[in-house]
């Protein structure tokens, strides 16, 4: 859970400090669709990082802050680097986890793989990356 305090910070710059959508300028010159273009606006700027973080499973095999604590995302059965397959379902399996306000993270707390709706879907597990323990996965 602290790799995904990581992500959400770099997370947290797109969302403020790139510019997604319209203007307020344009915006307010169309105030009959105001609400709706703010709502659609909103929720793709939630998606965004996690698509970008779903590129970044298929490219590295893990996300920044899985990467600083030395993580990484592998098959559940063979321990090999996950497939493109599978970060495209984690990537949804995230997507509804956060849908859920969270809820599919809670596994995590009381399986012993350690593995939310994300990881089920996609058939992963998190684990150390200079792990002597048999490929374990994290704590």
């Amino acid at each position: 859970m602290s790799a995904l305090g990581i992500d959400s910070l770099w997370w947290t710059v797109i969302v403020l400090f790139v510019p997604l959508g319209p203007s307020t300028e344009e915006l307010l010159a169309q105030p009959e669709s105001l609400v709706a273009t703010i709502l659609l606006w909103t929720l793709l700027a939630q998606c965004v990082p996690i698509l970008l973080t779903g590129v970044m499973w298929v490219v590295w095999g893990t996300s920044p802050g899985k990467r600083a604590l030395h993580l990484k995302i592998v098959d559940a059965d063979s321990g090999l680097r996950m497939t493109a397959k599978q970060a495209a379902l984690r990537t949804v399996g995230y997507l509804i986890c956060f849908a859920t306000c969270g809820a599919g993270f809670l596994p995590i707390l009381f399986n012993e793989r350690r593995q939310g709706w994300h990881d089920r879907m996609a058939n992963t597990i998190v684990i150390e990356e200079e792990t002597g323990d048999g490929g374990r996965p994290a704590a």
